[in-house]
């Protein structure tokens, strides 16, 4: 009778045993899906991070030619002012010239 109590003990502690291994199992099987899953995102994150990082250098290198460039227009503009304020000065002296005339 006692090895029937003790076998039954025995029996039920296996039976426990065994259903916490396959809920274990099952858990670590939806973490390794969730792994894989994070992986993913993982790598898609740093896809994005490398096209950000393209597009901030060219974005970069662009602003800079276009600031040399806007840098060369303005010395342009100020040459021509230079030279239409030389004219206007011109013109006024004669318009002066001719009206003392």
């Amino acid at each position: 009778m006692i090895s029937y109590l003790v076998n039954t003990i025995l029996f039920l502690a296996l039976v426990t045993t065994s259903v916490i291994v396959v809920v274990m199992y099952r858990k670590l099987k939806t973490f390794g899906v969730y792994q894989d899953e994070y992986q993913v995102v993982l790598e898609r994150t740093g896809t994005a991070l490398q096209a950000a990082q393209d597009a901030v250098r060219t974005f970069n290198a662009e602003s800079t030619a276009t600031l040399k460039e806007l840098g060369t227009k303005i010395e342009e503009a100020k040459l021509l002012l230079a030279a239409i304020d030389e004219r206007e000065s011109t013109i006024r002296g004669n318009l002066q010239s001719q009206a003392k005339a």
